[in-house]
């Protein structure tokens, strides 16, 4: 049983272009994120939950115009992702894996 059908694609420069804006607009958001977690844990000693920033998308988004072409759901699957790292790494670290 086949479950998946890998297709090639072949994207036009105009293309190629909007995947690269679009894949540094998310990179960008990430960093913000975690940006944001750093600053706020070694200021306050306390940590951010994706849902707090998940609701402060509207005000990131307006103070970074290089955001506004990524969907909200876009946006929101990159926190999303940022979150479970967080959670892998200090999930690791605390499990005694001092190389994480």
């Amino acid at each position: 049983m086949q479950l998946t059908k890998k297709y090639k694609v072949h994207p036009t420069e105009l293309q190629k272009d909007m995947l690269w804006e679009l894949s540094n607009a998310c990179t960008y958001l990430y960093n913000i994120a975690l940006s944001e977690r750093k600053d706020t844990w070694k200021n306050d000693k306390k940590s951010i939950s994706y849902t707090k920033q998940q609701n402060d998308l509207p005000q990131i988004k307006e103070g970074n115009p290089d955001i506004n072409i990524l969907y909200s759901k876009t946006c929101q699957m990159v926190l999303r992702k940022l979150d479970a790292n967080y959670k892998l790494f200090f999930g690791i670290h605390k499990n005694g894996d001092k190389k994480a």
